[in-house]
């Protein structure tokens, strides 16, 4: 059971106010369960809205988060302090006014269940007045405030009972009242060009019709993997519109550099080649690499001239901005803290702000141990516990730390640079994309597929230099067209050489099949013959005659593999070969691989090396 005393107690005021502050306690019944609520309490900005409270403009300064607004013609400008939270149990943000009706406002939550389908909250309002005039306007406006709480409780229970996803209250049936329209025909005007690519002209327009109508905030940035998972289709068919869209003038598309910590958008770059080595997060006080696997995420925009998007927030909102963040907490020096967390089966991370080094927390049925003891001496363990664990927290040192518990997944509807650069279509619309020329990006693992003419020397004297000249043409035609259709991209051409990726071993397996039948002895249409290597592992992504290239030792490792390959055959390496898919797919078609020593002349190693041909 929670009250006023119980949190005054355990969150006092300052000295210098106590006898001047106003605080306001609620308590509100819930015919909902925590996990319903939550996602609709963490939402503040939408909640917010659906008060009826004006709208917020936020400016970020040297890490902090300043507010401005008029409320009742009453000009208010703040710095928000930094937004503490727990998952399903607590939160809490605070104000701090340079001008308005008070001086400062602390806001708490506390969540309580009340059985399995029951729960209840409790709110504290805590108000420094700017003077008598204006504690007399909040002694009259708080009570009306709970009750307008009251009401919008109300319906958000009324939705969840009606099992209503947890939605915006932004989005309105028909086009955005607040939808700055440029030029809406624009969108109509592009569906033949696009339908004309291959495109579903359904899909087109299920996607302008969610333009048409979704508000500003979702339209800030557009992420097309929850776009493929909201439409139930492919990722490839949402991606084909807009990328072309970005070539017909209506969409366009950033690098936006994503804090590791906090995920955040720190710098949104036009251009690849504009990035450079390293940015900073203020609000997470480090220093990060721009060129790690998962730094940077591709996101699509409105173009301006078809519609201005103006974000639109009436809060800050960050436990919703940051719903990986499970746990943020400030602890004060010598200090200790321990909590129950309400936290099931998964991998998840501890860190202090500020630090770039993680404790990991791995939680599942099967572990013994409940208790986290976070210690100085444990630091860098990974700690396993049974779900719902005890965290416990020692702060040694004499300045304030705040703590945080995260999920340790990536996040899931990012599109990175390494899944677009396998992209054909982005290859051929944005050919002038590059790299900086002196970064090299960690694209992740990679199967690269390498296809050369056999016996290209005597091929080009027999045939003339024309009628050679044709045939490789009409040679990487069709390679290029086999990779396109095995979701490959052509990273380049190599004289008469192909460098090819795919992100599934399989998939390179697969179309290497289908060129050796194509290019086969047997095949009278096409003199040409042809090797091929394929080997998976880490690239990196660099800049090369302008173009995205690929570079690393699995691009030296696949080139070499072609000097053990003769006409017509498939080698492919070790890790290829392990790939469980591969080997199903082998069995499966009763496949027959020869294993052959790899003399890897530049590496001093004495345990062997094989490769196998297929």
């Amino acid at each position: 059971m929670i009250d006023l005393d119980t949190v005054l107690s355990k969150y006092p005021w300052d000295k210098s106010v106590v006898g001047k502050a106003l605080d306001f306690f609620w308590e509100h019944d819930l015919s909902v369960t925590r996990e319903e609520i939550w996602p609709y309490l963490i939402d503040t900005s939408s909640f917010n809205k659906r008060l009826g409270l004006p709208r917020l403009n936020y400016e970020e300064k040297n890490g902090r988060l300043y507010g401005k607004t008029k409320q009742g013609g009453i000009l208010l400008e703040w710095e928000e302090e930094p937004w503490e939270w727990e998952y399903l149990k607590e939160m809490a943000n605070g104000r701090i006014y340079s001008k308005g009706f008070g001086k400062y406002l602390r806001v708490r939550y506390f969540l309580e269940s009340l059985g399995e389908s029951r729960s209840k909250l409790y709110i504290f309002f805590g108000w420094v007045p700017r003077n008598f005039i204006c504690k007399q306007i909040l002694k009259y406006a708080m009570p009306k405030l709970k009750e307008d709480f009251q009401k919008v409780f109300d319906s958000i229970q009324d939705e969840i009972k009606r099992k209503t996803k947890p939605h915006s209250v932004y989005s309105t049936k028909g086009f955005t009242p607040d939808a700055q329209w440029v030029q809406i025909s624009k969108l109509d005007q592009t569906i033949p060009d696009l339908v004309s690519k291959g495109i579903s002209k359904e899909l087109v327009n299920q996607i302008f019709d969610w333009i048409k109508n979704a508000d500003d905030n979702t339209l800030d940035r557009i992420r097309i993997k929850y776009l493929a998972n909201k439409f139930d289709v492919q990722l490839e068919e949402v991606l084909l519109i807009f990328l072309y869209g970005c070539r017909l003038g209506i969409f366009t598309l950033s690098w936006d550099i994503v804090c590791p910590h906090c995920r955040g958008v720190r710098s949104s770059l036009a251009k690849l080649g504009d990035l450079l080595e390293n940015d900073e997060c203020e609000v997470c006080e480090i220093q990060f690499e721009t060129t790690a696997i998962n730094a940077i995420e591709v996101t699509f925009h409105i173009h301006p001239q078809v519609r201005i998007v103006q974000k639109q927030m009436y809060c800050a909102a960050e436990p919703n901005t940051k719903q990986h963040i499970l746990l943020t907490k400030p602890i004060a020096g010598k200090k200790s803290f321990n909590t129950n967390l309400l936290l099931g089966k998964g991998l998840y991370r501890l860190r202090k702000k500020g630090e770039k080094k993680f404790q990991f927390v791995d939680i599942d049925p099967n572990h013994i141990n409940k208790d986290i003891l976070w210690l100085n001496e444990t630091e860098g363990s990974e700690i396993k516990v049974a779900p719902k664990p005890n965290l416990v927290f020692e702060n040694d040192s004499n300045d304030a730390v705040t703590i945080v518990l995260e999920e340790r997944t990536e996040d899931k509807l990012s599109l990175r640079p390494t899944e677009i650069f396998n992209f054909q279509e982005f290859r051929d619309l944005f050919s002038e994309e590059a790299i900086a020329t002196n970064l090299q990006l960690d694209i992740g693992i990679k199967t690269i597929l390498f296809t050369d003419i056999v016996g290209s020397t005597r091929f080009y004297e027999t045939e003339g230099d024309h009628g050679a000249f044709l045939q490789v043409r009409e040679h990487f035609i069709k390679t290029n067209q086999i990779i396109t259709n095995f979701q490959g991209v052509v990273v380049k051409t190599i004289g008469d050489a192909v460098m090819a990726s795919f992100s599934s071993p399989l998939q390179a397996l697969k179309a290497s099949k289908e060129m050796l039948e194509w290019f086969h002895p047997e095949n009278k249409h096409t003199p040409v013959r042809i090797r091929i290597s394929i080997h998976t592992g880490n690239c990196l992504a660099v800049n090369l005659n302008s173009n995205i290239d690929y570079f690393g030792n699995t691009v030296n490792y696949t080139a070499k593999m072609q000097g053990m390959t003769d006409a017509s055959e498939i080698s492919i390496s070790q890790t290829v070969f392990r790939d469980s898919e591969v080997r199903d797919y082998f069995r499966a078609n009763e496949i027959k691989l020869r294993k052959v020593d790899f003399k890897l002349s530049w590496i001093d190693r004495t345990d062997p090396i094989y490769i196998w041909k297929v």
